[in-house]
């Protein structure tokens, strides 16, 4: 079964799915970048570059998708393209994304002993065909890999499509429009390496509905 605690033996798989859609100029974006760097600099914190907690993988897509990184330790993140989104890449194919992160899982499936995997998707839902996106969405919340079954969060910035949002993510609480880019660290206690913390996914999911 998977993990209760992330820790060296137990790492966590951590998908960035991000909007960069022409719908996402300007502050939208701009909040986007925000929180993946706040995201990643806490992970960073967190281990000070000694330990192997976190394989992290980003996906920013518009039109297409693109493979930014692939289950590499947080200090290996390509910042420039990572946190670097302009809501310059076309339309908001949501289904593609969300199918490269199936794939990713796929290839990358963990082993029973890591922690749950998460997918994270940072967009103002506004999908170019949201059936086929939801679709893809339940695709990778049914998925089973040795890590266990993925979760989908998603983080609504600018004008959110609520309900889209709400019925991507693996449940209603864990979709979360965030009023400032900083509340996004606030999860990273629940995952269990610091004393003290709740632990597994049932802590996880209670800090991201606390957000």
């Amino acid at each position: 079964m998977p993990a209760s605690r992330v820790n060296s033996m137990s790492p966590w798989h951590i998908v960035l799915v991000l909007d960069d859609s022409g719908s996402m100029i300007g502050s939208p974006a701009d909040e986007v970048n925000n929180a993946v760097t706040a995201m990643i600099d806490e992970l960073k914190l967190m281990t000070s570059g000694m330990k192997p907690y976190f394989k992290l993988s980003v996906i920013t897509f518009g039109t297409r998708p693109e493979l930014v990184c692939e289950a590499v330790s947080e200090q290996a993140v390509d910042m420039n393209k990572a946190a670097s989104l302009k809501g310059d890449s076309g339309s908001t194919n949501a289904e593609a994304a969300l199918e490269e992160a199936y794939q990713l899982l796929r290839k990358n499936p963990g082993a029973a002993t890591d922690f749950t995997p998460y997918i994270f998707f940072l967009s103002d839902g506004a999908p170019d065909d949201v059936d086929a996106a939801l679709a893809a969405g339940d695709k990778l919340k049914k998925m089973s890999i040795a890590a266990g079954t993925p979760k989908l969060v998603t983080i609504g910035f600018g004008p959110v499509n609520d309900d889209f949002m709400q019925k991507l993510a693996s449940n209603t609480e864990m979709y979360k429009k965030l009023q400032d880019y900083r509340q996004i660290v606030k999860i990273f206690p629940a995952i269990g390496t610091i004393a003290q913390t709740a632990t597994g996914t049932e802590g996880m999911d209670q800090a991201i509905m606390n957000l």
